[in-house]
C-alpha cells in the first residue's frame, strides 16, 4: 500500500461517520460516561494493545464532546480544517498543522465536514510532552531560549503546542511515513514508527525555532547579536571582551544581559558550559579531562564546581549512569 491508497482509504466514510451525517448526533463509541461525568476521561486501555503508538481517523460529521485523555495526543490535519477548543482556547488546525497536548488536558472538537480528515496519534507513555518540546528547543543555546520566552505561542503554552507546520513539507512527509508503517504493520512497524517520531520531534523543535525567530522584533536583533556572540565564544569569553567587541562598557553589557534574559554575564557561561559537558558525554567518549578542556577549564575541579551548581551529581557519576543506559539500551 502506497499513501494514495492510504487517503483513499481515509476518505472512505466508515459506519460511525455515516450513522453522524444521516442521524445528526454524535457516537459514543468509546462509551464515555457522560451522563455521570460532564467531562469525563477516556482510558488508554482501548489503543495500545500493539504498542505505544496507536492512529486513527477522526469521526466527521459531529462533533467531539468535552474529554481529557489518559494518554498524550498529536492531532494531525491532513485535509481541509478543523476548530478544536484547548482548556477552552480555541484552535483552527488547518492543513499539514499539528496539535500536541498533553495528558488530562480539556479538548473538544466542532463537527469536521467531508474533506476534513484529522489524524489522532497517541502516545501511551508522557516520554513526549509540551514541556519536553519546548525544553529541547530552550537547550540548543541562549538565543532558542531568549526566542522561546519571548513568544506569545510558546512561553506560556499551557500543556498544548500549536505547530504551525502547514508549508513544512519534511514534518508532513515523515509523518505520513509513520502513519504508512502503522495502517500497513508490516515486520517491525511499531520499532519504525517510534525512530519516525524521534524524527518528527526534531523536525517540530526546528519549526518552534522558525516561528520564535518571526515573532522577535528589531528591539530584540541587538541582544540576539550578543547572545550568539556568547555561544560562538564562550569557551574562553570574558564580560571585558565582551563588552569591547559591542563598543560599550561592562556595567551596560552587564544590566542588559540581566534585563532581557534574568541572568547575569556569568550564569549564562555556566549554562552553555553545562548544557555541551552533557551532549559531550551522551554523544561522545572523552574523558572528563577532555570535556573540560573543550569548555575553557584548565582542571577537572572546575568542571566539579560547574556540576554543582546544577545537580547533586558528579560529573563521573554522570558519566557512569549514561554509559550503563547505553549498555542497556544495547
Amino acid at each position: 500500500m502506497d499513501f494514495t491508497e492510504l487517503k483513499r482509504q481515509l476518505w472512505a466514510e466508515n459506519e460511525i461517520e455515516r450513522e453522524q451525517r444521516i442521524e445528526g448526533y454524535n457516537v459514543n463509541d468509546q462509551h464515555l460516561p457522560y451522563d455521570e461525568e460532564a467531562v469525563p476521561k477516556m482510558p488508554s486501555e482501548s489503543f495500545f494493545k500493539e504498542g505505544n503508538i496507536f492512529i486513527n481517523k477522526h469521526h466527521r460529521y459531529s462533533e467531539m464532546p468535552a474529554h481529557t485523555h489518559e494518554f498524550v495526543e498529536f492531532n494531525y490535519m491532513l485535509s481541509g480544517s478543523c476548530v478544536q477548543y484547548v482548556n477552552d482556547k480555541r484552535i483552527e488546525l488547518k492543513e499539514g498543522e499539528i496539535l500536541l497536548m498533553d495528558k488530562e488536558i480539556v479538548q473538544r472538537i466542532d463537527a469536521l465536514e467531508e474533506k476534513d480528515i484529522l489524524i489522532n496519534i497517541l502516545l501511551k507513555d508522557d516520554s513526549i510532552t509540551t514541556e519536553i518540546v519546548v525544553n529541547m528547543v530552550k537547550s540548543n543555546g541562549l538565543v532558542n531560549e531568549f526566542l522561546m520566552n519571548a513568544s506569545n505561542d510558546y512561553s506560556s503554552h499551557d500543556a498544548f503546542i500549536h505547530f504551525h507546520c502547514g508549508d513544512n513539507k519534511e514534518v508532513q512527509s515523515i509523518v505520513h511515513r509513520m502513519m504508512l508503517e502503522y495502517f500497513s504493520k508490516k515486520n517491525y512497524f511499531m520499532r519504525a514508527m517510534n525512530l519516525l517520531l524521534s524524527l518528527v520531534m526534531i523536525e517540530l523543535t526546528r519549526v518552534i525555532e522558525e516561528d520564535s525567530l518571526e515573532q522577535s522584533n528589531e528591539r530584540d536583533e541587538e541582544i540576539l547579536d550578543i547572545l550568539r556572540y556568547i555561544e560562538a565564544h564562550y569557551t574562553h569569553l570574558t564580560l571585558t571582551q565582551l563588552s569591547k567587541h559591542f563598543g560599550y562598557n561592562s556595567n551596560y553589557i552587564s544590566n542588559k544581559l540581566k534585563k532581557e534574559t534574568g541572568r547575569s554575564f556569568q550564569e549564562l557561561i555556566n549554562s552553555l558550559r553545562y548544557q555541551t559537558a552533557l551532549e559531550l558525554m551522551e554523544e561522545t567518549d572523552k574523558s572528563l579531562e577532555e570535556i573540560a578542556y573543550d569548555l575553557g577549564f584548565e582542571t577537572v575541579p572546575s568542571l566539579y564546581k560547574l556540576f554543582a551548581k546544577y545537580t547533586d551529581k558528579t560529573p563521573k557519576e554522570l558519566k557512569k549512569s549514561i554509559l550503563e543506559r547505553y549498555q542497556q539500551e544495547k
